[in-house]
């Protein structure tokens, strides 16, 4: 890389471009009428018409030479569709505008095809419908689409073996990155609870489904937590909690 100096030298100072030498200049003899020659008057103008426009020969112009060929305007491109909203349209059946339980399970499935549980479709319902209309609107499908995707990428951080669904020793993992320590014992437990399907392994709606309930659980047992990490609670709290988790 050359320096500025360096660059400067390669420049050379624009000039302009040299004049020619001067061409000696011809005079060309200009033939005059001779002394002898009477020059004839012209004749004089009527004042009428000295105020008329002059007329011009109209210029030749061919005729315009039209195509056979029919017009055709440019079609105009169209314009580009959102993946995400054919989607959307694909499983709203009922053109509603609006996603049901149903219909928000048909676009969510595992990567074996498989729908998701009904219980994490319910679950995304409750985070994301925020009119209350129990169902799922174009906004909310997007706000949900991405936070799946947040997860997707928790749950491929956490497949170790890249077999598409979590093991045990992975949901133990994952619990432990996420700040849970819990006894081995337990973790089986949470593991068994939410291996539905009975694989020994826990596919990604239900890894999500496991985990954001245990967020929520834990939102509610921290406004009872003195820092102690137990908890003094009545029985209607408990049911209220309860009830809300549902």
């Amino acid at each position: 890389m050359m320096t500025p100096a360096e660059y400067q030298e390669q420049i050379q100072p624009a000039r302009l471009p040299a004049m020619s030498p001067p061409q000696p200049v011809y005079r060309v003899p200009v033939r005059t009428q001779s002394q002898s020659a009477v020059q004839q008057p012209r004749p004089m103008q009527h004042p009428q018409q000295l105020h008329q426009q002059p007329q011009y020969p109209t210029p030749y112009s061919p005729p315009a030479q039209r195509s056979t060929r029919p017009y055709s305007a440019m079609p105009a491109l169209p314009a580009p569709v959102d993946p995400l909203y054919q989607i959307f349209t694909s499983v709203d059946k009922d053109g509603s505008g609006r996603l049901s339980a149903g219909e928000l399970r048909s676009a969510l499935v595992n990567f074996d095809k498989t729908k998701f549980d009904p219980e994490t479709i319910k679950l995304m319902i409750k985070l994301f419908d925020s009119d209350g209309s129990g169902t799922i609107d174009y906004t909310e499908f997007k706000r949900l689409w991405n936070y799946l995707g947040e997860w997707l990428e928790q749950f491929q951080r956490f497949d170790l073996d890249h077999n598409t669904t979590i093991s045990l020793d992975e949901f133990s993992l994952a619990l432990q990155s996420f700040g849970f320590h819990f006894t081995p014992n337990f973790v089986r437990f949470m593991f068994n609870h939410y291996d539905k399907r009975g694989t020994g392994s826990i596919s990604f709606d239900l890894f999500v489904q496991a985990n954001i309930n245990l967020q929520r659980i834990y939102d509610a047992f921290k406004k009872y937590d003195s820092g102690q990490g137990t908890i003094q609670i009545g029985f209607e709290d408990l049911l209220t909690e309860v009830l809300y988790l549902k």
